[in-house]
Order: C-alpha cells, then structure tokens, then sequence
C-alpha cells in the first residue's frame, strides 16, 4: 500500500481498535476518554481523506497487496471523503453526548464499544470498492446497531426492535441475491469493473433488472416510502445518543450507496431507475412532512423529518442532472448536521421537561439559548433564508424545473408542500414547547452542561452551513461532476490499461 492509500482504512480501523479497547471493563472515566479520542482521530483521519482528494485523486488501498478488481479495495474519491467527515462529525456529537448523560445500565452492557463498531461499520460502508464488501460494510453496521436497537430491553424498544431487525435482515437477504445476479451478468462486484463491464455490454434489460433490485434493497435501508415505516417508531425507542447517531447518518448510508450505484456504477440506462427514484421521493417528501405534522413528541416528529429529507435527496438523484447532483451532495451535508442538531436539541428539551412530549409550555423562560438554536434549525430544515437548507432546498427546485419534465415538475410541487408542512409542523413544537406561560405545578429539570454544549456545537455547525455556503457548493460541485463522469473513478482504481485476468495455478509456478 503506497503513499496516502493507508488513509482509506484508517477511519475503519481506528473505531474498530477503539471498539476492541473498550470491551475491557475500564472505569467510567476512561472509557469515555478512550471513546472521545476514538472519534476525534477517526475525524481527523476523514478530514485528511478530504484533503487528499480536493483534487480530484482517488485513494484506493488495497488488502493484502491484491489489485483491483481480484482483491478487496477501500477507495476513496470526492463522495466518499466528503461522507466520511459528515460521519465523524456526527459521531463526536454523539459520543460527546452519551459522555456528558451517563447510562449505567446500558454502558455496563458495553454501549460506548458497540457505538465504536456501528461508526467502523458505517465508515467502511462509504469506503468500500466494491459491492460484496459493501454488504459486509453493511452487515458490520447492522449487528451494532441491532444491539444497540434493543440495549436496555424496555417493551418499547423491543417491539421496535424486532421490527428494524427484521427490515434490515430481509434487506440484506436481497442485497446478497443483487450480488449474486451482478457477479453471474458481469462477472465482477468491484465498482470500478462494474461500471466498465456494464459500458461495454450497453443497454441491457438484466443489468437494469439488477439495478431496479439494488435500488428497492439501498431504497429499504434508506427509509424511502414505503420502505420506512420501520423508522418513526425505531428511532424515538433510542437512547438519546444513539437516536441521534441513527438518525443523522444510518439511513444517510443508504442513500449514499444510491448514489455510488446509480451515477458511478451502473449508468448505462439511467431512464428507469432515476423515474423510479422521482417517484419514491416525490411520495416521501410528502409522506414525511405530514407524519411530522401529525406527531406530539420530539423525536417522533424528527424522525418523519429525517424521512423528509431521505426524499429530497431521492428528488435530486432522480432528477440526475449535474446541477440536480449538486444540490443532493450539498443537501447531503445540511440534512446531517441538522439532524444531528435537532435530535441533541430534543434531548436536552426531554431532560429538561422531563416529558417526551412537545406541549409543555413556556420553556423559553428556562432555555432562551436552545430556543434560539431550535429556531435556526427550524429554518435550515423547512429551507427558509438565510439558512443552509434554504441554498440546498432552492438549488433542488432550480434543477427540478430545468429538468422540465411532468414528473419532476410534480417532485418540485411537493418539495415545496413539503417544506411548508414541515415549516408549520416546527412552528407547531415552538409554540407547544418554548412559548406561553410555564405551568408552576410541571418541574423544569437540571441538565448537565456538557449536554447542552454537544447541542450547541452541533447548532454552530448548521449555522456554519450558512456563513459557508460558497466553500460547500463549490465542493458539491466538484464532487458532482465527478460522479457525472466515472472515467476518473475507474482510471483510479483500475488503471488505464486493460484489466488482464491471471492465469489459472498449474501448480508448476515454484517450479520443481
């Protein structure tokens, strides 16, 4: 492995590593340290994947010093760099989270290790080459994240539980299938080779059958209608912490592999899988927003909005276009940051009240900072200026209407229903929960200051979106062009020669 290449398995190992050390029944204190310096040097890592990239290069280290596509690589381009930092970040929030609100229960039953495995687990998914190993990536994340789905055994969680768990298996039951028919059609599962099989074979009906089965199978872990029914009822069910990680990143992974199928690997006849997507993500747009209007608890309500936003970025994958690409990569990374915000802010509000529920009233005399911090995510997540949400939401319905066609016109109708039933569902939990008169009989409760400062910073990172919207479209932009044009992508990890297939072992090769 030469050169920088070793940076594309570094922010796998390195929670993994952290993961194995926090199995050993260390003190509290220790354990945290451990966990927080996990997550630090796993972002650090990422952020030197991103730097590594800016210019285009494609990282790719390979296991066992076997090439591409005969071995198993960790590839990083533009894409994948960039979801690998919106994953840290994501999990330094949490992780500071679940150190500043002890859970002895849970943490006795190792919940700071299992929450290493699920961040290994969702780096490897973005840094995979290939789409066997993809599902390995997959499988990784998921059994962390079904012990961590049932940690502390209440009804709630269990009910809830089963249901993620059984989702989750019956998807990766047909990704394996997916796998098993692209490697009998194209004869590889490394992405690079698949794309440059598929080129060469053109239009094919049973490339597109598979295509149509990865899109249902990434679509299911994505949480898009009607595969996401799974989600309201799981992710509420959670920790605190945990819920936010889930949240923020793990239906994010599934989004992530649509687009690395469906602009890198297969884009042969794009036509029908981008009509598909159109659709799926004109329903959940809508889907989303009304199911969080029709909520009265925190994170129930969150999580139709992390729906939402699966939707938006099904809206401009669909859509297809360089400029449609654009905006999805840049609402990427606003939908992550603002879900992180939004559900660490649901945390301390449920501390504080000591309810789930959003009709308490007058909160605001108690919490004017995170009723200021609500309010900004409020807007970045309906898409209002001067938000973040509102540069990605707008750049989304400009690449819609030039797209033109009936049924992007009609995505471009619900996004912006969308957005205004999301807009009334927030106003909805300001005015329950922050503004009136504070019932004297209903106790405000004391919340440790470290949980309020992992939702403050988590809120100066969406604010961060505004003040550096310029930086990050202009990423987006690059990043979009180069999921355009796979050539650079292939060159990278296949070479530009031929890829020449090794003769079969006579034996005879150590000689006599």
């Amino acid at each position: 492995m030469s050169g920088l290449a070793w940076l594309t398995l570094a922010p796998i190992l390195t929670p993994l590593g952290f993961g194995l050390g926090l199995l050993w029944p260390w003190s509290r204190p220790v354990r945290v340290g451990l966990s927080l310096a996990g997550v630090f040097l796993t972002l650090a890592f990422s952020l030197g994947l991103l730097a590594a990239t800016a210019d285009g290069t494609v990282l790719v280290g390979a296991l066992g010093g076997w090439p591409a596509p005969f071995g198993i690589v960790m590839t990083a381009d533009r894409l994948a760099a960039w979801v690998s930092v919106l994953g840290a970040v994501s999990a330094v929030l949490a992780v500071w989270q679940a150190a500043a609100d002890p859970d002895p229960v849970r943490e006795k039953h190792h919940l700071l290790a299992l929450m290493q495995f699920l961040f290994a687990g969702v780096q490897m998914s973005f840094l995979t080459g290939d789409l066997f190993n993809l599902f390995v990536a997959f499988e990784v994340m998921l059994v962390a994240s079904y012990a961590l789905a049932v940690l502390g055994s209440t009804r709630e969680q269990l009910r809830e539980g089963f249901r993620y768990i059984v989702m989750n298996l019956a998807a990766s039951a047909l990704l394996v299938v997916a796998c098993g028919l692209a490697y009998g059609v194209l004869g590889t599962l490394n992405f690079a080779h698949l794309a440059r099989r598929s080129a060469e074979l053109g239009p094919n009906p049973t490339v597109t059958a598979v295509g149509v089965l990865l899109l249902v199978v990434f679509a299911a872990k994505g949480a898009l209608f009607p595969l996401g029914f799974w989600l309201p009822g799981t992710y509420p069910a959670l920790p605190p912490a945990v819920g936010t990680f889930f949240a923020a990143v793990l239906t994010k992974v599934g989004v992530y592999a649509l687009l690395r199928v469906f602009t890198t690997v297969f884009s042969q006849e794009a036509a029908v899988t981008n009509t598909l997507l159109l659709l799926l993500g004109t329903v959940t747009m809508l889907y989303g927003a009304l199911g969080a209007a029709s909520q009265r608890e925190w994170r129930r309500i969150l999580s139709f909005l992390v729906v939402s936003s699966v939707g938006y970025l099904a809206f401009g994958l669909g859509v297809g276009t360089e400029e449609a690409l654009r905006a999805s990569v840049g609402y990427f990374a606003v939908s992550v940051l603002v879900t992180t915000a939004l559900f660490s802010i649901a945390g301390v509000a449920e501390r504080a009240s000591g309810s789930r529920l959003v009709r308490v009233r007058g909160m605001l005399d108690f919490l004017p900072l995170l009723a200021g911090c609500f309010l900004l995510c409020a807007l970045t997540v309906a898409g209002l200026p001067p938000s973040g949400g509102f540069v990605a939401k707008y750049a989304l319905v400009r690449a819609g209407l030039a797209q033109g066609s009936p049924l992007a016109l009609v995505a471009v109708f619900s996004a912006l229903l969308s957005s205004l039933i999301t807009l009334y569902a927030m106003l909805n939990v300001w005015r329950g929960f922050f503004w009136g008169q504070h019932p004297n009989w209903l106790p405000v409760y004391r919340v440790p200051r470290a949980l309020h400062a992992a939702a403050y910073a988590a809120c100066a990172l969406v604010a961060g979106l505004s003040l550096f919207a310029g930086p990050l479209f202009a990423r987006a932009d690059a990043t979009a062009a180069e999921l355009r044009d796979n050539a650079r992508y292939i060159r990278g990890v296949l070479g530009d020669g031929p890829v020449v297939i090794p003769p079969a072992p006579t034996g005879e090769e150590d000689g006599p």
